[in-house]
């Protein structure tokens, strides 16, 4: 999705295009296959809730044989029991809010409340983020409870404590196998970071953030080798210094667990959409493209990438995959790369539909057969959960088909941070200007702003923004004006409901006026020439749009954005029945429903050629992930 004016605009679609074509095609994934898979998922998400014996007591963790293996809510070392809630959570969003999955979403999810926190930290291991980010925070998302985020923030402190200074670490665990370990870091931590990146943003202590980052550095530096594969297990001693390497997991001492590089590809990801840091970003890129170099042509990896490792293909490493590489297509500069990424994100999830991994007519209660919990190796002959639906198989599965459902809808995302969510509108916006677009909140409640500020404006914060509609923790539309936000009406917004707003900003005046028309209902207006922000940069121009999250990426979607000037035969701003013609000089601004298909044939080699001598590029783009 590419937003820009006149030939900037047409240069870079048809720049994405080309790189489509170059890449060539994904494999035939579509909605349709996507929406059968959610489908199927439903119904046995719903086989497994309906089950009498089941009981927020214990949660499911594996199976082949028609019945879950269970763990205890209240097992401390175990990592799995947040992924059942999280789907539970999964589906009340798809459903459009049935009760009766959030009935059975919350109460698995407080289940876990005795997990936060214990006066002995050595009780606690690194696997909190598993445990809350899938559970209490798909929750909070979906409900905005600040009694779920005090919960977040109370596991975020107990993770926080298991950081080790001198090894710039977070400890995974006070157990080991032998021979001992003493500070130890594992790939799996990639994961459990982000509870300590959220929370450092939604209130948290902002030092969380640090030491997540120096957790992802260390990773970096000591557990992802020259090549791009990863150890699994790092050891030190309490004064830091390196002890050891080995894979736990994998097939031998020095191999790559296909899971445990898994982790590292979707971790890297992820701190980077917390962080910018550059680094995580190319970490992210370097151990993908290992994956990537060496997963077969099907895109389900054996369960470690040694030549010599026992055939066992694993899900659940190949739907970790398939999520995390549709976000990191979105952040990558180089086209080609983030279409490889993108078309190998769904390939692998063609795959998993395919009946040979769709647990359809089998007896197993999961949504994916064939994941390897720990598979028998050269250091730990007795295995664990070989060839069996697994319920993180399926959390990330699920996660990965919602992600390309969010793509397939195009238009653009809010993000969690103000460089991703700024899109540009061109120079010349200035005078009175018209904007119109459709918003669709995507949950609620949330914090989102939809801002505007001057060409020149370097946007760090909301301060920079001169203009700005937000959809408040309230569940109500408000505007900015001066130094407060206000509205002349309360108008609610409701998740998953789509409202047009138009906005008429004078430049010169330096205040604007905002209308929203509810779906079915006649539009109402929020504001009446309010003052642009009192604090905010000179604004001469309509120069950058800012989808500004509050709490998590994908808060709202924006469609068919639209900058135009005010012209004599546009409609007066109180003449709210009337939408305005596209009259006068328009910035259009792509909604992600248009593009390549209008490029063929020869048009399509001279424009390649064109574009070549230009040197201009631009990627793909997919919405960001939801989590």
């Amino acid at each position: 999705m590419v937003g820009g004016i006149g030939e900037r605009a047409f240069t870079l679609r048809l720049v994405a295009c080309l790189c489509v074509l170059a890449a060539g095609p994904a494999r035939a994934f579509d909605e349709a296959t996507a929406d059968r898979a959610l489908q199927f998922a439903q119904q046995q998400l719903n086989r497994t809730a309906s089950n009498p014996r089941l009981v927020p007591t214990q949660s499911p963790k594996a199976s082949t044989d028609g019945t879950w293996t269970l763990v205890s809510n209240t097992n401390k070392i175990g990592w799995t029991q947040g992924f059942y809630p999280g789907l539970l959570w999964f589906m009340y969003e798809r459903t459009g809010r049935d009760a009766y999955w959030s009935t059975k979403a919350e109460a698995w999810t407080l289940a876990l409340d005795n997990q936060k926190s214990d006066p002995d930290i050595t009780k606690l291991t690194h696997d909190l983020g598993f445990k809350f980010m899938t559970s209490y925070g798909n929750a909070y998302r979906l409900t905005g409870s600040d009694t779920l985020r005090q919960t977040m923030m109370t596991a975020a402190n107990s993770l926080a404590q298991r950081y080790n200074a001198a090894a710039g670490i977070i400890d995974c665990c006070d157990w080991s196998e032998t021979p001992p370990w003493q500070v130890s870091m594992v790939t799996d931590t990639m994961m459990n970071l982000e509870l300590l990146f959220w929370a450092a943003r939604n209130g948290g202590d902002s030092n969380w953030s640090n030491l997540a980052l120096n957790h992802a550095l260390k990773t970096l530096t000591d557990m992802v080798r020259e090549d791009g594969g990863t150890f699994h297990v790092v050891d030190y001693d309490n004064s830091g210094r390196l002890l050891g390497k080995r894979t736990y997991q994998g097939y031998s001492r020095d191999s790559t667990w296909a899971r445990g590089q898994a982790w590292a590809i979707y971790g890297f990801t992820m701190a980077y959409r917390y962080t910018g840091d550059a680094r995580m970003l190319q970490a992210a890129q370097r151990v993908a493209n290992y994956y990537l170099d060496r997963v077969p042509s099907d895109f389900i990896p054996n369960w470690d990438f040694e030549p010599a490792a026992p055939r066992q293909k694993d899900s659940s490493a190949a739907a970790i995959v398939a999520s995390a590489l549709q976000e990191l297509s979105t952040y990558v500069t180089d086209p080609a790369v983030a279409q490889r990424y993108w078309n190998a994100a769904l390939s692998t999830l063609d795959t998993l539909c395919s009946p040979g991994y769709l647990a359809e007519g089998s007896p197993s209660p999961g949504i994916l057969l064939h994941g390897v919990g720990f598979h028998p190796n050269q250091q730990n002959p007795r295995g664990a959960e070989v060839d069996k639906s697994l319920i993180y198989s399926d959390y990330f599965f699920v996660e990965a088909l919602t992600r390309f459902k969010l793509a397939s809808a195009g238009g653009w995302y809010s993000t969690l941070d103000f460089p991703r969510s700024l899109h540009d509108l061109g120079t010349h916006n200035t005078g009175v200007q018209v904007v119109e677009f459709d918003v669709t909140p995507l949950s609620k409640p949330i914090d989102t702003v939809i801002g505007y500020a001057d060409t020149s404006t370097n946007v760090t914060s909301y301060a920079s923004l001169a203009l700005a509609v937000r959809l408040n923790p309230s569940g109500f539309f408000d505007v900015r004006r001066g130094g407060e936000y206000a509205a002349l009406i309360n108008l609610a917004y409701e998740a998953n409901t789509t409202y047009h707003v138009r906005i008429r900003a004078d430049m010169n005046a330096r205040t604007y006026s905002v209308w929203v028309t509810p779906q079915g209902g006649g539009e109402v207006q929020l504001a009446d020439r309010f003052a642009f922000r009192s604090d905010a940069p000179p604004t001469n121009d309509l120069g950058k749009l800012s989808l500004k999250s509050g709490h998590f990426d994908n808060e709202i979607r924006v469609t068919g954005h639209t900058v135009r000037a005010e012209t004599a035969a546009s409609p007066a701003p109180d003449s709210p029945a009337e939408q305005p013609e596209p009259t006068g000089e328009a910035t259009l601004v792509d909604d992600g429903q248009s593009g390549c298909a209008a490029a063929s044939g020869t048009t399509m080699v001279v424009a390649g050629l064109l574009l070549w001598l230009l040197g201009v590029s631009r990627r793909p783009r997919a919405p960001r992930r939801q989590r």
